[in-house]
């Protein structure tokens, strides 16, 4: 007769096994499904919601451009410089132009910039101070039909308010040349604001 087995029973394996399952994460799948969903219900709504909204809106009145053959020998006052070129070819672009302050805050301008690219190269240009506009109508008078109160760098456009001006833009180039330009527009920057920018044709 064999003898009963008297080996002493694990109680403490028995309690551990109960009190750890065999998948602890189990538990967790369930509150971790829920994070995840939250996050992305939360993404979705920052992504329609919280996207930046413009400071200015802008439209581009009119667009002239005006190619010129300046006389270098003829503005040359210097007898020292006599190997100067005799002509040198510009295109200048006369842009009318409305800006509107979208924001709740008074927009201050900062500066005005156009911006054409021409043979892979990006090529910016500064608006013309007023002084400077004024001496290419007189030098110019057919353009007399363009001419309109400068934009204004420093002018402050109040909320809901627009502003009309006139921007200038010089480039040495050749008409054949600017008729090579890909992706032509002019960046209105503020000092408080974010930058407008206007397509050009």
């Amino acid at each position: 007769m064999s003898s009963p087995d008297l080996s002493p029973l694990n109680v403490g394996a028995l309690e551990m096994a109960q009190i750890e399952p065999e998948s602890p994460w189990r538990p967790l799948l369930i509150p971790a499904i829920v994070v995840i969903v939250g996050l992305a219900i939360a993404w979705a709504l920052f992504a329609h919601f919280g996207r930046s909204t413009p400071d200015a809106s802008g439209v581009v009145l009119r667009q002239v451009v005006y190619p010129v053959q300046i006389d270098a020998a003829e503005s040359q006052t210097d007898p020292g410089m006599a190997g100067t070129s005799a002509e040198q070819n510009e295109t200048i672009v006369l842009v009318q132009a409305r800006v509107t302050n979208i924001s709740r805050n008074p927009l201050t301008v900062f500066d005005m910039v156009a911006d054409v690219k021409l043979a892979g190269d990006n090529n910016q240009s500064a608006a013309a101070l007023p002084e400077d506009i004024d001496r290419l109508f007189q030098r110019f008078p057919d353009l007399a039909g363009v001419r309109m109160q400068p934009f204004a760098r420093h002018q402050v456009i109040a909320p809901g308010q627009s502003a009309e001006g006139l921007m200038v833009f010089n480039y040495a180039w050749t008409q054949q040349q600017w008729n090579q330009r890909k992706d032509p527009h002019a960046v209105i920057s503020f000092q408080n604001g974010r930058s407008l920018t206007l397509p050009l044709q």
